[in-house]
């Protein structure tokens, strides 16, 4: 464990996988693979979802996304179909890939973390929000094999 200014304590140990996050072109067809052939609970898909604010290695773009959510040993599984937009999801695919793409953490304060990762020299190259959910991609496929996302939900502010 690190500590860091401000009573930041940067460590990871004290984090758990909450979500699994592949890249398919049909994730459909995928979703049906994984229910049959690993027993998967049912998919619950979602179409042509927008990111908000979203941002792609530094500049704003406009990501469109299909996805579908289910579980396996409490931890989501996460299938992505890129729609449109410049984002690690049109990448992933360029590069002739498919499947595992992300490992996503929660966090309690996401620019707390974004900074410590910035400080070791990992640089956040996608960032968004969902509804609820803001999130932030980091470039940690030379480190990890894999990027990592780390996320939060956004609370509301209370009226006063």
């Amino acid at each position: 464990m690190i500590k860091m200014a401000q009573n930041f304590e940067f460590n990871l140990e004290n984090l758990k996988i909450d979500q699994l996050s592949f890249v398919f072109r049909d994730i459909k067809k995928q979703a049906e693979i994984m229910e049959n052939l690993y027993g998967i609970p049912k998919f619950a898909q979602m179409e042509n979802i927008t990111h908000q604010n979203a941002t792609y290695r530094g500049q704003e773009v406009a990501i469109i996304t299909n996805y579908a959510f289910s579980r396996l040993f409490n931890v989501q599984i996460e299938l992505q179909q890129w729609q449109s937009g410049n984002s690690l999801f049109k990448e992933f695919l360029d590069q002739g890939k498919e499947g595992l793409h992300s490992i996503g953490i929660f966090v309690d304060d996401l620019d707390r973390y974004i900074d410590e990762f910035n400080n070791r020299g990992i640089k956040v190259i996608q960032t968004g929000q969902i509804s609820k959910f803001k999130f932030a991609y980091l470039d940690t496929e030379k480190t990890f094999g894999f990027l990592l996302e780390i996320g939060i939900t956004v609370k509301r502010k209370k009226k006063q």
